[in-house]
């Protein structure tokens, strides 16, 4: 069974991936190989966020829904 994706373990690996890469030591085939990792994480990374900020936006319009119905049923 595959372990749930953290958002905080896809970034350590990603800022490990381009350290590796910065580092300069990886063969040229390493490095491309990395380099796609990095482009499927950073892919991976930014649709949490993605659904994070939907998430949010849904929160507060359901928030801002709620005050404007209490505002009518105490007038």
């Amino acid at each position: 069974m595959a372990k749930a994706f953290s958002f905080e373990e896809g970034m350590a690996e990603l800022e490990a991936l381009v350290a590796a890469l910065e580092k300069g030591e990886m063969t040229l085939d390493e490095s491309f190989k990395a380099y796609e990792k990095g482009v499927k994480l950073a892919s991976k990374l930014k649709d949490t966020l993605d659904q994070g900020e939907k998430r949010i936006q849904m929160l507060t319009e359901s928030l801002n829904k709620t005050d404007i119905t209490d505002e009518v049923t105490t007038q």
